[in-house]
């Protein structure tokens, strides 16, 4: 949001955005425009959380249309997201058949099954593309990745290894559903092990634990750093379309197990309130919360949220040094070596002070108000 509105103009063009999205995925006309609408803020809005391309669908529909140079570079990303879910598409079963004839298990994970809820499937960004392997398939999937032209950009380190492929292509390959730090790990422990087969070598959670797990990512993201309007779009269509034919004691007694059963909760109260009663005339401090997140959280956020239930010592020694558990997620040499911890502790500071000076400032700045 831009420091150079007021208040009251922010939101008016954060409820408005709002309306356009409501319109847009529920295949509604949308509403006119008022004088005091900027379209540009409204764009930039959209941009920072991954629905440009969605909120296009209700502005194409409007008889007041953004200024001709906008609405060009609006309906190009409307455009772009066609044509990003047709390249995903098909890699994604080129990657399927190079699994399956390579014989490593894999399950898709996020991604295909929500844009299938939307009126249609290039209306959800999608930014990558997501696979949960067994961590003894990860170089041999690596090996075969990289012989289809992706690159490696992060590998070896914390739950997933990542590879990209010019000009848009996305890939993480993940060896465990979450972190070994979160809260949620224990209860995603060899989850391969007990979903459904349903090929020679791919896996499908049923649809009650995707359900189940839209709401863990989403709930790792909020308590984190936090998670912007489309992960709420998401569960607003997961809700309407998918839930209704789901057992709903099955679900409510595994979301309690996990302690996410008000999370659950407050979740519906959002969704309802944005997309079916289009209320956005005043905005808690939640509903702010989530747009100022941008598409996955921002650094502020993640800052205010560790900082939250600790003193000041604490935060700086928790800051200095991590645990055990996320150190070895971060540093290889660690599974293999634990007394080699002392040492990477040293390099993360200095690394810190060398590679990521802007950050330390920030947060110390953060810290002392």
């Amino acid at each position: 949001m831009s420091s150079t509105l007021t208040k009251e103009q922010q939101y008016k063009i954060l409820g408005y955005t709002i309306k356009l999205l409501a319109a847009a995925i529920n295949e509604t006309q949308p509403p006119e425009p008022t004088e005091d609408i900027i379209f540009k803020k409204v764009y930039n809005l959209c941009k920072s959380h991954d629905i440009a391309n969605t909120v296009f669908y209700a502005v194409e529909k409007l008889k007041n249309k953004p200024e001709p140079e906008l609405y060009k570079r609006w309906r190009d990303e409307r455009n772009m997201g066609i044509h990003r879910y047709m390249i995903q598409s098909m890699e994604a079963e080129a990657l399927k058949k190079a699994f399956i004839d390579n014989g490593i298990d894999f399950m898709p994970i996020k991604g295909f099954p929500v844009c299938a809820l939307y009126p249609e499937p290039d209306y959800r960004y999608m930014g990558d593309l997501d696979y949960l392997l067994r961590e003894k398939d990860l170089k041999k999937a690596g090996d075969i990745v990289k012989s289809m032209g992706y690159e490696p950009f992060i590998v070896g380190k914390v739950h997933h290894d990542e590879y990209k492929k010019p000009p848009l292509m996305v890939l993480e390959l993940h060896h465990r559903m979450v972190r070994t730090t979160s809260r949620f790990s224990d209860y995603y422990e060899g989850i391969i092990d007990r979903v459904e087969k349903v090929g020679a070598h791919e896996f499908k959670m049923s649809e009650e634990d995707f359900y189940i797990f839209q709401i863990v990512h989403l709930a790792k993201h909020y308590e984190t750093s936090g998670i912007g309007i489309r992960a709420f779009m998401d569960m607003y269509l997961l809700n309407k379309k998918m839930l209704p034919r789901l057992n709903r004691e099955y679900i409510e007694a595994e979301l309690k197990k996990l302690e996410l059963s008000d999370f659950s909760k407050f979740i519906q109260r959002i969704v309802d309130k944005w997309f079916v009663q289009c209320d956005v005339e005043n905005f808690s401090d939640d509903e702010i919360y989530i747009v100022t997140s941008g598409v996955y959280g921002n650094d502020k956020h993640e800052f205010v949220n560790r900082r939250s239930n600790m003193n000041t010592g604490e935060f700086i020694a928790k800051r200095l040094f991590p645990s055990v558990t996320w150190m070895k997620e971060q540093y290889p040499i660690l599974r293999k070596c634990i007394l080699f911890l002392p040492a990477t502790y040293v390099y993360r500071i200095f690394h810190g002070l060398i590679m990521n000076n802007g950050k330390i400032k920030s947060e110390i700045k953060t810290l002392k108000k």
